[in-house]
């Protein structure tokens, strides 16, 4: 599969401190990745040095082929990215903002610009002044802002901010449909691990400026720690007898995240300790557990 982003060992510092460290990952064309990490991994900075916004110290970012660095008009040409929340004339239409910015590009169309505002689901409201747009509208709007070009390359920051469950239904299908049809190259950073679960193909993991992980989803989550289901008579105390590695779900019910080879010895443990065990199953990881995994549990974003 051809790559069309490429991040080779980017450094970046700010004064004496070092936010990254020579942090690389690729996106294919047609693949969707997930950018998670916990507060203040470099995730933010990692999106604007791929974008041009900030200066990198060492490293380089391939875009279509062109070095960001060196090229950056044709590295940034096909790529379409909101960065944090979408940057709108609150006093025009939602038509108006899309047609200044199709002006900053050339042989934009009308029909291009209705094309967008159909793939986003604002046909209905596109008139209306971005003043009267609810945060999830807006959100919607910035999407159909960052398509306009018809960019192989789309980078978003909580793309799904705002938006009610029908509302990341529909953007989790756009974007599906936009990695499927177009084979564009989406890099979408989230602390909706839920959600990613759900729409991504990959994962990337940094922490501290490091990546942990990089990696297909399924990938991901076949880590040797596994989640196994208990179905038991009580689970008081259970959490004195394995800590960090249990989460109660009920009376009855109880979570464990062990090797496969520990689950016997779990269960030993709790028979010896008259806990009746009437049903083990295996789950398969989400990807917000085996986030957990990889990053010892921090708190996302």
């Amino acid at each position: 599969m051809k790559n069309i982003i490429e991040v080779k060992k980017i450094n970046k510092s700010f004064g004496n401190k070092q936010i990254l460290h020579d942090v690389s990952f690729n996106i294919g064309e047609g693949e969707i990745l997930g950018f998670i990490g916990p507060n203040g991994a470099g995730k933010t900075t990692t999106i604007k040095l791929i974008l041009g916004l900030q200066s990198i110290d060492s490293g380089e970012v391939i875009i279509n082929g062109y070095n960001v660095k060196t090229d950056f008009e044709k590295a940034i040409e096909k790529v379409g990215a909101i960065v944090e929340s979408p940057d709108l004339y609150m006093y025009l239409s939602g038509k108006q903002n899309l047609k200044l910015i199709a002006n900053m590009y050339k042989d934009i169309t009308n029909e291009d610009i209705d094309k967008v505002i159909k793939q986003v689901g604002l046909e209905n409201r596109i008139n209306d002044k971005v003043s009267k747009y609810s945060l999830g509208m807006r959100q919607r709007l910035g999407i159909a802002a960052s398509l306009i070009h018809k960019p192989n390359v789309l980078i978003l920051d909580e793309p799904t901010n705002g938006l009610d469950p029908e509302g990341i239904k529909e953007m989790r299908e756009l974007l599906i449909k936009l990695a499927k049809e177009e084979k564009m190259a989406i890099l979408i950073s989230s602390h909706n691990l839920a959600e990613l679960d759900n729409l991504v193909t990959n994962t990337c993991i940094i922490k501290n400026g490091e990546i942990l992980s990089s990696s297909s989803v399924k990938e991901l989550k076949k880590m040797s720690r596994t989640t196994f289901k208990l179905e038991v008579d009580k689970t008081d105390g259970v959490d004195k007898i394995f800590k960090d590695k249990v989460k109660i779900i009920d009376n009855d019910s109880l979570e464990l995240m062990v090797e496969k080879d520990e689950i016997t010895e779990c269960i030993e443990k709790l028979i010896k300790k008259d806990y009746k065990v009437y049903q083990v199953v295996m789950e398969e990881l989400s990807l917000e557990d085996a986030f957990m995994i990889k990053t010892g549990g921090n708190v996302i974003e």
